[in-house]
């Protein structure tokens, strides 16, 4: 590999970062998605919000994750899951692997069908109910669908999605402060934020054995702040944005307004010897710990205590412990008697721009997964796709779509999973993606990176205590599913 000079990072102050910053403000929009809104307030109104440590600890361990893998990003160009497929068996072994660790979590296509629930309410004046599976369903196609055309356009798709989801981001951020301010009362912040320490309680918080059900908790967790390892895919929107090395690889570009771009595959790393590399490497690490730290696990974590306290505030002084979409409506619904209509609209309108940008997401992160994987260990791959990505990508998409397609139809008429069922899991099924990530990261970071880059001691303790966190619920859940046992 030869060695260049890395170049300079953007310049020092609020300006400077926020040209720089993207790959976590994707992140970000797509993190903030079915579990904030749907799945752990309504663990909270079903056990209490005791378990509130456990969705930080996850933002941790993820946030730290991802510096880890735009670090590699930095140093060589190449996205994280290039120096993955440089560990043992081969590059072919590993790209099977992350495929279906990433495949088969987000095809199950939750995140439309829920959007598509709330673009039914808004249509009805109520919550839809069986007898509106079609009209949900329609919803849903639409929702997919235009999910499926945005990430056609731009010259670089990367870029597409940043100018799409910073004001998606901004407009969820303002519905839930609407909300939280017209319903939030001091009591229910105080229990909540107690929360963070509820590791203090027995059992650490969790619910007794008798009452637990791992599949809703670990469901719950597995979304703070993404699910199925999708932190790592800020390495592949940092090479495509330009960051350090990246800035010499190429990128993914779209069908629409883009070009056949060449997709570099070796590594470029920069010399670690000469002390201005490593001067501008520690600007870099800057950048990247802001998009880290705040832009996808902090306002992750922000839009998880607003939603919570809502919920809280809103529920269960009512007596109320609803499941799924119904946690949206019943918060509509108690939020009316104070805004009136106008609740219904907002709550609804809110639950809609959460879920609505996931699946869009979902489909190109699944597809650059697919694409980078394969582009860096199959030349027969490349030669097949005329050296062209967008070939790997877009088929990989269209796939996704035409499954998540039949799935929603079959799931409609032969009622075999309602919107809340399909998107816990997608969520339960992404934990092996998240126990696995931490434990290659440690082998990485450790031992590929130069020693000048490498991990300090605190991060390599988060990145174990993330193996085990999630291999821990993913034992839990299984036990209990598969084999009767409740710990």
């Amino acid at each position: 590999m030869a060695e260049a000079e890395l170049p300079d990072p953007p310049s020092q102050g609020i300006i400077g970062y926020l040209k720089m910053v993207g790959p976590g403000v994707i992140l970000g929009s797509l993190a903030i998605g079915s579990g904030e809104w749907i799945l752990f307030p309504a663990l909270v109104v079903k056990y209490g919000p005791y378990l509130l440590w456990a969705a930080l600890l996850s933002a941790i361990i993820q946030a730290v994750v991802a510096v880890e893998s735009l670090k590699y990003t930095i140093y060589c160009g190449q996205p994280i899951h290039k120096a993955y497929q440089r560990l043992p068996p081969n590059p072919m072994t590993w790209a099977w692997i992350w495929t279906l660790l990433i495949i088969i979590p987000v095809v199950w296509p939750g995140w439309a069908m829920s959007s598509a629930t709330a673009l039914a309410a808004l249509q009805l004046g109520r919550l839809p109910g069986p007898q509106d599976s079609y009209l949900v369903l329609a919803w849903g196609l639409f929702a997919l669908t235009v999910g499926l055309l945005v990430i056609h356009v731009g010259r670089k798709i990367q870029r597409t999605l940043e100018i799409v989801s910073w004001p998606l981001l901004i407009l969820l951020l303002a519905t839930i402060i609407v909300g939280v301010a017209f319903s939030a009362s001091p009591s229910a912040w105080a229990t909540v934020l107690s929360g963070f320490a509820g590791f203090l309680r027995p059992r650490l918080g969790f619910p007794p054995r008798d009452q637990i059900n791992w599949f809703i908790v670990s469901a719950a967790i597995a979304y703070i702040p993404a699910g199925f390892g999708f932190n790592l895919f800020m390495s592949s929107y940092a090479r495509d944005k330009g960051w350090g090395m990246g800035s010499k690889i190429g990128y993914i570009s779209g069908l629409i307004g883009g070009r056949k771009v060449e997709l570099k595959t070796e590594e470029m790393p920069f010399n670690v010897d000469d002390p201005e590399n490593l001067r501008r490497w520690r600007g870099w690490l800057k950048v990247a710990r802001l998009d880290s730290y705040l832009f996808f696990s902090g306002l992750t974590m922000i839009t998880l205590i607003l939603t919570t306290v809502m919920t809280y505030s809103l529920l269960v002084p009512r007596g109320l412990a609803p499941t799924g979409f119904k946690v949206a409506a019943a918060q509509a619904k108690a939020l009316s008697e104070v805004l009136g209509g106008l609740a219904w609209i907002i709550v609804l309108l809110g639950g809609f721009w959460v879920l609505f940008d996931n699946q869009w997401g979902l489909m190109d992160s699944v597809g650059r997964t697919v694409a980078d994987n394969f582009w860096f260990a199959s030349e027969r791959i490349k030669r097949w796709a005329k050296n062209d990505p967008r070939r790997i990508y877009y088929l990989t998409v269209y796939l996704i779509y035409g499954v998540a397609v039949i799935i929603m139809v079959l799931s409609t008429v032969f009622k075999i999973a309602r919107p809340y069922e399909l998107a816990a899991t997608g969520a339960v099924l992404g934990l092996f993606a998240l126990m696995i990530a931490p434990i290659l990261q440690l082998i990485v970071s450790n031992r590929i990176l130069p020693k000048p880059l490498r991990p300090g001691i605190v991060s390599n303790i988060i990145m174990i205590i993330g193996a085990v966190f999630y291999g821990f619920l993913i034992t839990a859940m299984c036990l209990q599913m598969f084999a009767g046992i409740t710990i």
